[in-house]
């Protein structure tokens, strides 16, 4: 997307950052896979304290996402709005839609931006896709979990969910077999019957990096983006459902960073490709192109993670205070 920005440039310039960005859409299925292990264990556990229900489960899967996504679409307008007066880039079609402005807001505001098969971008920010994604699955899996306490009988649940992701369309409904891969993953690491192998840390770091570049990046098997996707998914939920040995010190470290990360992980999601687009659009010409593009892209990454920090500050963090509200406001609804 950003290259478009400069022309094409020289690919040579940008491999490094080339082969990471290919890497971004494994990323994502990383996080369905990953998301559907840590939601089977947040609802597991919570209902086995007792007094959760499936309107305690939605106002935690919509705060969780809402706390963010309200920030991040009121943050690309205000940001593609400065930026459309200062630079020709935002008036590009090829780079960022012109059309349907109020229907994409509504879609991403709503989070059907992934319905059909589609990807509705809101301006400058296309990653929010898997955000429309993440919510639907949140509430198809609460209908599945719940399904007992929703329906009179269990199986009407789960033809609602089947009707529901038949009208999703086929791309929605294949990935969120990509999703419940997690949940599996969850259930044979924490079951008492079946036995689980034990896995060096570094070894499945390995796995991950020779997986990610095999399957997705060189796609040896020759297979479409679907079934790629689906390949990598397989392997990240067999290597999530291994017991890991962190038996190196230099684990320990990871896991402080991976937990500093985590806070605001999502925040740097939803917010760093406005930022990202704003910084190439403004700024490559003048002087990002006198800087290499190592120095140049370490400084658009570090924005993005700082902006990300402070909206984590201004939202994310607040979750609890969004969900409280929603539930004060549902009450007084009646729901």
């Amino acid at each position: 997307m950003y290259l478009g920005l400069f022309g094409g440039g020289d690919p040579a310039q940008w491999s490094a950052f080339g082969y990471f960005g290919v890497h971004a859409h494994a990323a994502v299925i990383v996080f369905f896979v990953l998301s559907g292990y840590v939601v089977a264990y947040a609802t597991d556990r919570k209902t086995s304290l007792g007094n959760y229900d499936f309107r305690g489960y939605f106002l935690d899967r919509w705060s969780r996402i809402y706390s963010v996504l309200i920030a991040a679409v009121c943050f690309t307008l205000v940001l593609d709005y400065v930026g459309g007066m200062l630079s020709p880039a935002y008036q590009n079609s090829a780079l960022i839609p012109q059309d349907n402005f109020v229907f994409r807001l509504a879609a991403n505001l709503f989070s059907i931006q992934g319905i059909w098969g589609y990807r509705i971008q809101l301006g400058s920010n296309p990653a929010l896709w898997s955000v429309g994604y993440e919510f639907i699955y949140y509430l198809l899996f609460g209908l599945l979990y719940f399904r007992a306490q929703i329906f009179s009988r269990s199986w009407v649940g789960v033809l609602v969910v089947l009707l529901l992701l038949s009208f999703m369309g086929w791309k929605m409904a294949a990935y969120f077999g990509i999703w419940l891969m997690g949940v599996a993953a969850y259930r044979v690491s924490h079951s008492q019957l079946i036995q689980r192998h034990p896995i060096n840390g570094w070894l499945m770091i390995a796995a991950l990096v020779v997986a990610n570049h095999l399957l997705v990046y060189s796609n040896i098997l020759g297979a479409s983006e679907v079934f790629r996707d689906f390949a990598f998914a397989v392997v990240m939920a067999v290597l999530f459902s291994l017991e890991v040995k962190q038996t190196a010190p230099f684990f320990l470290l990871i896991r402080q960073f991976n937990t500093y990360m985590a806070d605001f992980s999502y925040s740097i999601y939803a917010f760093h490709t406005p930022v990202i687009f704003f910084g190439c659009s403004l700024l490559f010409v003048p002087w990002f192109s006198m800087l290499s593009s190592l120095f140049s892209g370490l400084i658009l990454v570090t924005t993005s993670i700082l902006v990300a920090r402070g909206f984590f500050h201004l939202a994310e963090s607040r979750r609890t205070t969004f969900r409280r509200i929603t539930d004060q406001f549902m009450r007084r609804i009646g729901t």
